[in-house]
């Protein structure tokens, strides 16, 4: 390589990368030491009299480069809140303040969790509602709203079972397609793209609550697919798969003998198939967990029942068919791979 050559490339190289970082800071707003010392101030204050100072920043300094990341902090802060009352409250108070649709944004959840907290689904429904007929796009409130309908369902409330249904799907809709809101950041979208399978296994639960099977297998497959270590997206899509079966049952017995009956025992003989995959399944991933212990005991009867009843009346490869859908151990890492 000729020296005079690599010398000129340093060199073009340096002054480039000092006309970048001059540009950078040129284009660095300017914050007025005023300016500066009030949003230091908020930091120090008792939380009586910091919402009091935070309003007055926002008055004063309404396009200071310094809202956003205040605006973010408070959100952050009043998220981060257990008082279900004191949550609400405050984040009334930043809708107060902060009034940019970006900002918005940013509170709306914490105030719809607030109203669950509180138990006060139909509130948050009302608030989420009314944000979404002008921000149908709003990830994090489709979200929130689809989980609170959940959550209700699971408390045989019904109320909210069709609007959070309709809700995760473009929820989903929109995760799929990458269609990241302008104003949020990248490290809060992935939260949401990961979110994925718990929002399937959400809306595999308003399926299953609706009475639509195809539907809650549907989503609860795909979300074994985005997580294939959640014992309960399992559970849930086991029940499912015996709904189907005792009902293919109840026809084969009342079919007269001819093919159509033949037909009919191969199709539930596969959904037998399909359950005891499942239940395999469940049993593996759910081995240790406390919580569903008295679970687990009645599926593994179900499991062992079926099983019995596909191999002859034998055991033989059962406890195997489980053990194969544990976790394998993590490797160790070899200290002298390269990264």
């Amino acid at each position: 390589m000729n020296s005079r050559s690599s010398f000129l490339r340093i060199t073009v190289l340096i002054t480039v990368i000092i006309a970048c970082l001059g540009a950078t800071a040129i284009a660095q707003p300017k914050v007025s030491a005023d300016e500066q010392k009030l949003y230091d101030s908020i930091g120090t204050a008792p939380d009586a009299v910091k919402a009091k100072i935070v309003g007055e920043f926002v008055k004063k300094y309404p396009k200071s480069s310094l809202r956003a990341p205040l605006a973010r902090k408070v959100s952050d802060q009043i998220r981060e809140m257990t008082d279900s009352e004191q949550k609400i409250a405050r984040a009334q108070e930043f809708k107060s303040i902060f009034n940019n649709p970006e900002e918005e944004e940013m509170i709306m959840p914490a105030l719809i969790v607030g109203y669950a907290d509180a138990k006060k689904p139909d509130d948050a429904f009302a608030n989420g509602t009314t944000y979404l007929s002008q921000h149908p796009d709003s990830v994090p409130v489709l979200v929130e709203l689809m989980f609170i309908a959940t959550d209700q369902a699971k408390q045989k409330n019904g109320k909210f079972v069709l609007q959070g249904d309709q809700y995760g799907t473009h929820a989903v809709e929109l995760i799929e397609a990458n269609k990241k809101p302008a104003s949020m950041d990248d490290a809060t979208w992935k939260e949401y793209r990961d979110l994925l399978p718990r929002i399937y296994q959400s809306m595999g639960i308003l399926s299953m609550v609706k009475g639509d099977r195809p539907a809650t297998q549907q989503r609860l497959t795909k979300a074994t697919e985005l997580d294939a270590k959640d014992p309960l997206n399992y559970l849930f899509l086991a029940n499912s798969i015996n709904m189907d079966y005792e009902d293919e049952a109840k026809k084969y017995q009342a079919m007269a003998n001819g093919p159509e009956k033949d037909a009919q025992l191969k199709k539930i003989l596969a959904l037998m198939d399909r359950m005891i995959d499942v239940d395999a399944h469940f049993l593996a991933l759910s081995d240790g967990n406390a919580q569903l212990a008295n679970i687990r005991k009645q599926e593994m009867q179900y499991l062992e029942t079926n099983y019995k009843f596909r191999h002859d009346g034998k055991t033989e490869g059962m406890q195997q068919l489980i053990d194969k859908y544990k976790a394998a151990p993590a490797k160790p890492k070899d200290p002298f791979s390269i990264p």
